[in-house]
């Protein structure tokens, strides 16, 4: 029996946590040490050992039997009861073994989200209101069981509630031990003692081995000093790697730990783990894991806020489309949020029938909710001045109620007398009225007296799903589950035109521009539609992405932006200028020669055969008309001098001479270069702008571009790629052997060459900012970095691409490489390390045929054969620590450190102010 009992002590478990979802997932680790390190001294393993399947499973196969294992020894089942667990298939399996193994007297519940209600009539839980109750048990117990609601507690740093993880632990293992929760508080008091008595007599021992150490030399205190570096680094490293396995689990833990590890270690590969944790392209994309029924733009457009499915109210940076709070305390989905008019105060509505205010500041619930006893609220609606509240349910009491916003309390009785069902409610941006809608009809409402204005408007014979003022007013949207939208003047009560009509299923959601010239609506096919009221047209094309019905639309204040919510689990961000995803391509027509300013700033990009198309990079849009003219050759190479205002094109009509345009006017400056080689490979302007290269069939020629002379003799070299270096003396031209030569400018005289390391055409060259390192490009799959002075290679090529690498570009800082291949990528490269950043930037369908980096560095820009350009933020690249530092907004802080740093370096502020 005693070998037994041993047996058991060093296998078994007291509790087993079966759980499921994200939000539990994030916590339970916390509450699994939390009961292990009840009431124990720190010496001794823990008395009750905890079973959790992402810790307490080895690697291997046979999940199923592994957890059965665990189960068969476990005293104990812990259900974390949830929507989610009731929904689970594992969390079933789990319990159907339990009860057939064991007693269903050793289940403890602990409610984490939803309810579970026990009804004394029938002697069981109620399966209607007991939202988290796994079914299998239900007729299971024969009186009710003693379970726990997880309790939320504000932390310090003041971050949003968190689970009572203490207080939830002590109740489980009172239980499974046997004790009361007073006994086991006492014992650990006795613990205490015993554990304060024992650091005592340590640091009597630290402080004689302190005396003692005080006499040992100089060298010992070296070889401390190196031990504790070396510690250091091994603790960088591991932060590192850990970041790396985190990306995508835990982005915050991700970017707090590389950062860590580059304050505790700054060495190259720190570095690249902070850049790698940096890069963020902007997607355009907020990404939720339940249906999202509602968004909202904050009075600054700063920030954004979507209420979805899981009864969560999330806020997003609007810039950065980095989430940076959430609320949480509806029971089901939420169904509409709306900001209070100073953006300090937010309200949302859900299906468990209530409506809470939060507050923007604190990330804290305001008062108690307004409970309208109404079944469920489909919609609610905040006055201008944030005073009054109206809110629409489905419950007998009443479907449209109005609430004192300050107190808290309903104003009257509840207006109409009848349930609306999923009704939808909107005021006036004057605060005199507000418009309900609901089956058929339209009803405006006298906002002080509560009283109706007139008769109902009618839509069609369909349910209104939504209902909208515009910015002055003076028209009323009211949209149905047809695919129309009915316009209204408020004042006359008449219908303003036809019905807008789109062969999209139902409407979810109509708003107007902040300038009330067009509106936006929502479909059932996912689509999002722009409307011209004047014009009583559709604006572009339906803007496309969501893959399921379109739930929600929302301006911008300023109405540069649209978001819209589906449940697709999705909100997207539209560009309404471009009428485009932001972060989505530009299309830039036929796609011919192309040519990127040096400063980035400045796209000229060929189409047909006469024509060239420029593009500003920061606003993604074209500048004025196209440069057409018979004397461009499109297919040929370009060239802009540096600072864009001048375009060198192959003319046809002078015999593939060169010709120079005003990229403004668009006019032709001076004579035609006479280059008298045939066709053009390539052509460079110098540095100062103020000489230019082009390469011919056999030959490479340098020219005065103040009197478009020839400078000079003939270069003997056959090259398609040329650049000169950042201070004009050398111009570097790669060679059919698949080698660069690098030529004097000032005697034409070949000064080097790299040696023949790649296996296949060089497609590009390009110097380094500082002119001390050349990259190249190959056929090869491999870009190379090469020593200026020396010729020779600098370290391995860097490797990743899957076919041919077809352009390359240096940030202006030169830390930063970006590379365009055939394989339809673009990839960031650290120069130091040599080593990849981040993920491939793909979206490209076919080959990436140029890059470049934009003003600052802070954009990439990148064009392929698709006839499209995408760009994508760099500027985490830029200062990745900075960025890093703005994006967290405070978060990186001493208990942060504490959490994620393993213990040995001292604390080290990761963002001193």
């Amino acid at each position: 029996m005693a070998r037994r009992w041993r047996l058991r002590a060093e296998l078994g478990y007291g509790a087993f946590l079966s759980y499921s979802g994200e939000r539990d997932r994030g916590w339970l680790p916390h509450l699994r040490r939390a009961i292990e390190k009840q009431s124990r001294p720190w010496y001794k393993p823990p008395r009750i050992r905890v079973f959790l399947d992402d810790s307490s499973i080895s690697i291997g196969p046979q999940l199923w039997g592994k957890i059965e294992a665990g189960l068969a020894r476990s005293d104990w089942l812990v259900v974390m009861a949830s929507p989610e667990s009731k929904a689970s298939v594992w969390v079933d399996r789990e319990i159907e073994w339990w009860l057939r193994h064991k007693s269903v007297d050793t289940i403890l519940l602990l409610v984490t989200a939803g309810l579970l209600v026990w009804d004394e009539q029938r002697g069981d839980w109620d399966p209607e209101l007991s939202t988290a109750l796994p079914a299998r048990l239900l007729g299971r117990f024969t009186q009710q069981p003693v379970w726990k609601s997880l309790a939320l507690r504000q932390p310090e740093n003041g971050t949003g509630p968190v689970p009572d993880v203490d207080d939830v632990a002590l109740g489980i293992a009172s239980v499974v031990r046997g004790l009361a929760e007073e006994d086991l508080r006492s014992e650990g008091i006795r613990d205490t003692r015993r554990n304060l008595r024992t650091a005592r007599i340590t640091a009597a021992v630290l402080g004689l081995l302190l005396l003692v150490a005080s006499t040992v030399s100089v060298i010992a205190l070296i070889a401390r000093a190196e031990a504790a570096r070396q510690r250091d680094h091994a603790v960088a490293q591991q932060l590192i790697g850990q970041s790396s396995f985190l990306a995508i689990r835990d982005p915050f833990g991700a970017r707090l730990k590389a950062l860590a590890a580059w304050r505790i270690d700054p060495t190259p590969e720190s570095r690249l783990a902070v850049l790698n944790a940096a890069a963020n392209p902007a997607s355009g994309l907020l990404a939720h894991s339940w249906p999202v029924k509602s968004v909202a733009f904050s009075p600054d457009a700063k920030t954004i806020a979507t209420g979805s499915d899981d009864g969560v109210v999330r806020l997003w940076d609007a810039a950065t489309q980095r989430k940076i709070g959430e609320y949480i305390g509806h029971h089901q989905a939420v169904t509409s949020v709306a900001f209070g008019p100073s953006g300090e105060t937010l309200i949302s509505s859900g299906f468990d029938g209530t409506v809470r205010l939060w507050s923007i500041a604190d990330h804290k619930q305001i008062g108690d909710a307004f409970d309208a006893r109404a079944g469920m609220i489909s919609s609610a609606a905040l006055s201008p001045d944030g005073r009054t509240l109206i809110l629409v349910g489905d419950g007998s009491s009443g479907a449209v109620q109005v609430w004192d916003v300050a107190t808290h309390r309903r104003i009257g009785d509840p207006l109409g007398g009848r349930a609306y069902g999923s009704g939808t409610v909107a005021f006036s941006p004057d605060g005199r009225t507000f418009a309900t809608g609901a089956r058929n009809e339209v009803q405006l409402w006298d906002a002080g007296s509560h009283a109706p204005l007139g008769t109902a408007l009618t839509i069609s014979d369909h349910q209104v799903s939504s209902v909208s003022f515009s910015g002055d007013g003076r028209t009323i949207a009211a949209s149905d589950t047809d695919g129309s939208v009915q316009l209204w003047d408020p004042a006359t009560r008449a219908p303003i035109g036809k019905p807008f009509a789109a062969d999209a299923g139902w409407v979810g959601s109509v708003a107007f521009s902040p300038d009330g010239a067009v509106f936006a609506a929502s479909y059932a096919d996912g689509s999002v539609r722009l409307w011209d009221i004047v014009g009583h047209t559709q604006v572009g094309a339906p803007l496309t992405g969501h893959i399921s019905n379109a739930r929600a639309v929302a301006f911008s204040p300023d109405g540069s932006t649209l978001a819209s919510a589906s449940d697709d689990t999705t909100v997207r961000l539209w560009d309404v200028r471009a009428q485009r995803q932001i972060g989505t391509p530009v299309g830039t027509g036929g796609h011919g020669a192309a040519a990127f300013s040096p400063r980035g700033h400045l796209l000229a990009m060929g189409g047909s055969s006469y024509t060239v198309r420029f593009w500003d990079i920061a606003s993604r849009r074209q500048i004025g008309d196209p440069l057409v003219s018979r004397d461009v050759d499109a297919g040929s190479p370009f060239s802009l001098n540096p600072d864009g205002t001048v375009l060198a094109t192959t003319s046809f009509a002078s015999d593939y001479a060169v010709t120079l345009w005003d990229t403004t006017t668009h006019r032709r400056i001076g004579e035609p270069l006479p280059t008298g080689d045939g066709y053009i490979r390539a052509m460079a302007f110098s540095p100062d702008g103020k000489s230019f290269a082009t390469s011919g069939r056999d030959s490479v020629r340098l020219w005065d571009l103040a009197t478009h002379g020839q400078i000079g003799k003939e270069l003997a070299v056959s090259s398609w790629r040329l650049d000169f270096s950042p201070d004009g003396r050398t111009l570097a031209t790669n060679t059919a052997d698949d080698t660069v030569a690098l030529w004097d400018v000032a005697t034409q005289r070949r000064i080097g060459e790299t040696p023949p390391s790649h296996t296949a055409q060089i497609n590009e060259v390009t110097f380094s900012p500082d002119g001390t390192m050349l990259a190249t490009a190959s056929r090869d799959s491999t870009v190379r970095l090469w020593n200026v002075a020396t010729r020779e290679q600098i370290g391995e090529p860097l490797t990743g691409h899957r076919g041919g690498v077809t352009s390359v570009a240096f940030s202006p800082n030169g830390r930063t490489l970006v590379t365009g291949s055939m394989d339809h990528t673009v990839r960031l490269w650290d120069v130091t390390t040599r080593q990849q950043i981040g993920a491939p930037l793909e979206g490209h369908s076919a080959d990436v045929t140029g890059v470049g980096f934009g003003p600052a560095g802070k954009t990439i820009a990148a064009w392929g054969k698709e006839d499209t350009l995408r760009l994508w933020d760099a500027e985490p690249t830029v200062d990745p620590v900075d960025s890093l530092c703005r994006w967290a907004r405070g978060a990186f802080d001493a208990g942060r450190w504490r959490e994620y740093v393993p213990a040995g370096p001292a604390f080290q502020p990761l963002c001193p102010r």
